[in-house]
């Protein structure tokens, strides 16, 4: 950020006028605290419309001393005028004129450590400002004496401190997190060492397999902070889920245990939550102490989850839509994930994917080889492929089952031209993902189309759904065994050739039941929420919207 820098004429200083007032405009500066090899300016907030010139002075001695005798940076800490136009000021060490307008709000200096800086290092800062046709020379000599005049509200003297990491990692955080009943008030805490003085903040998250909180879902606030010296401490409105540090605190070096009350609405459903604490001692720095501790809300409600439907075109672009828990809209917005999946023949899930990218992809390419895409929640959706194994060609349907075997991964069925269906049972293990293929049984030809729709019939076990050739809906009824993996099948009821895909979503309506969607020939998506019941698995459809036929596989 630095920029070359040049100089302003210093003649006047000591005779000049005071800076003239400007109510329209009035930076401040905050205090800083780097760690050794970080950079950052000094300013703080600013109000009101600039138009003039901004002032940094910078001193190895308190602002308070008028013959500027300790103007300048201690070793192990300079300063650089910025990108948009500062100049250092001559005849005046340490000090930088910023000009300022309503397009440029403010530039600054930017103040570097060493990586060799000395712990406790200390510079101070003062800034002052000159509105157009006002003298500099006064807001230069205004910044060099700001210790003398600084406002706490409105601060125009700030500290700059280095502390090295060893330093840093004297101070520590630990977080006390018991559990949150429902329609109650409950106490944490998060107890602080600090070495240093430091901004503390908590804040709330979900835990890695779960997923985003709705805004509207977590009804669980802080009601009040204490601990903190004075009214140092604060905390937000509203839900926790709604991000943001929700408590904070400004804390003095010495010991502290500052708690917050969390009050639960009554039917929040059992989340597991992540708390974390992190206090700060460098602004820009490393070796921050923080801490993190999950609790959970003890209530009967189960955290429904959400899943994905992917869907590709005939360009080769995988789309994907997230569930939304509701009926009357049940996908949001379509998001991309990745280009070239025409060079596969055979797409699928080895069971839902859920909104947080647990649930894993297969793909078999033209050649036959199989691939396996690992489920990773670090925003990328899936890892990179890795080959499970070639021959696969041989099948003309895959379906990704679920757990069919009882033994909790998912597995695969495949069918060959024969009409013969094979069961791959899922090991959990990368380099070997399916055990060696047993035959389900023969006579699967006779369906158009295969679907994994989960447990359709609330037993706990995986089902399997065929159309035969007359748009005839079948129910295979899981059974937990994998030596034979179906019961004998029951009818669901016919025109179901009316549709060009079927696909096992997963729960769609947050009711812990598994629901269907369904295209049409015109390209409209229906969805057929389950009901729990085998005789009669699915409610009447409702139409989700039109426009699906650009997809050729849906899954």
């Amino acid at each position: 950020m630095a920029a070359a820098a040049t100089t302003l004429s210093a003649s006047g200083l000591c005779a000049a006028q005071p800076a003239a007032a400007d109510a329209g405009f009035f930076p401040t500066v905050r205090n800083l605290t780097l760690g050794p090899g970080h950079s950052w300016g000094p300013a703080g907030s600013a109000g009101g419309t600039p138009d003039g010139t901004v002032v940094y002075a910078f001193s190895k001695a308190p602002l308070t001393d008028a013959s500027w005798s300790g103007g300048g940076l201690p070793g192990g800490l300079s300063a650089s005028a910025g990108s948009d136009g500062c100049t250092v000021y001559a005849g005046a060490p340490g000090v930088f004129a910023c000009p300022v307008t309503t397009v440029n709000v403010f530039d600054q200096p930017e103040v570097a450590a060493s990586a060799s800086a000395a712990n406790d290092t200390t510079a101070y800062v003062g800034v002052a400002y000159a509105p157009r046709g006002a003298s500099v020379a006064a807001a230069v000599k205004a910044a060099q004496l700001a210790g003398t005049t600084s406002d706490p509200e409105n601060p125009t003297a700030a500290v700059i401190k280095v502390k090295t990491p060893e330093q840093v990692a004297k101070s520590s955080v630990t977080l006390s997190t018991p559990d949150v009943p429902l329609s109650a008030s409950l106490v944490q805490s998060v107890h602080v060492h600090a070495a240093d003085p430091g901004h503390l903040t908590v804040n709330f998250e979900r835990t890695s397999d779960e997923r985003y909180f709705d805004m509207d879902e977590l009804d669980i606030s802080v009601q009040s902070v204490d601990g903190g010296p004075g009214s140092s401490c604060d905390h937000t409105l509203g839900s926790i889920g709604s991000g943001g540090d929700t408590v904070s605190c400004d804390l003095p070096a010495g010991e502290h245990t500052v708690t917050y009350t969390l009050a639960s609405g009554p039917s929040v459903a059992a989340w597991k939550i992540k708390a974390r604490a992190d206090f700060e001692v460098v602004n820009y720095g490393s070796g921050n102490p923080e801490a993190e501790s999950t609790f959970a809300v003890t209530s009967p409600y189960p955290v429904r989850d959400r899943y994905r439907l992917f869907a590709r075109d005939a360009k080769g672009l995988l789309r994907y839509y997230d569930g939304t828990g509701t009926a009357a809209a049940p996908y949001g917005e379509r998001q991309f994930l990745s280009d070239g999946w025409q060079q596969y023949t055979a797409l699928g899930s080895l069971g839902p994917v859920t909104v947080h990218s647990t649930g894993d992809l297969v793909a078999r390419d033209k050649s036959g080889v199989l691939w396996h895409f690992k489920g990773s929640a670090d925003g990328s959706l899936f890892s990179a492929r890795t080959k499970v194994g070639g021959g696969w060609n041989t099948y003309n349907t895959l379906v990704g089952t679920g757990d069919v075997s009882g033994d909790g991964r998912a597995d695969l069925v495949a069918r060959d031209a024969s009409g013969v269906l094979w069961l791959y049972r899922g090991t959990g293990e990368q380099a070997a993902m399916f055990t060696a293929r047993t035959k389900i049984g023969g006579g699967w030809n006779t369906y158009t189309a295969l679907t994994a729709p989960g447990d359709l019939t609330g037993d706990g076990r995986a089902d399997l759904l065929g159309r035969d050739a007359s748009g005839v809906l079948w129910l295979y009824r899981g059974t937990g065994n994998p030596a034979a993996p179906y019961a004998s099948r029951t009818k669901i009821g016919g025109g179901w050739n009316t549709y060009t895909a079927l696909n096992g979503t997963g729960d769609l309506t947050s009711d812990g039941r598994a629901d269907l969607v369904a295209r049409d020939a015109a390209g409209v998506l229906w969805l057929y929420r389950g009901t729990g019941n085998a005789a009669a698995p699915y409610a009447s459809r409702t139409r989700i919207g039109g426009g699906w036929n650009t997809y050729n596989i849906l899954f």
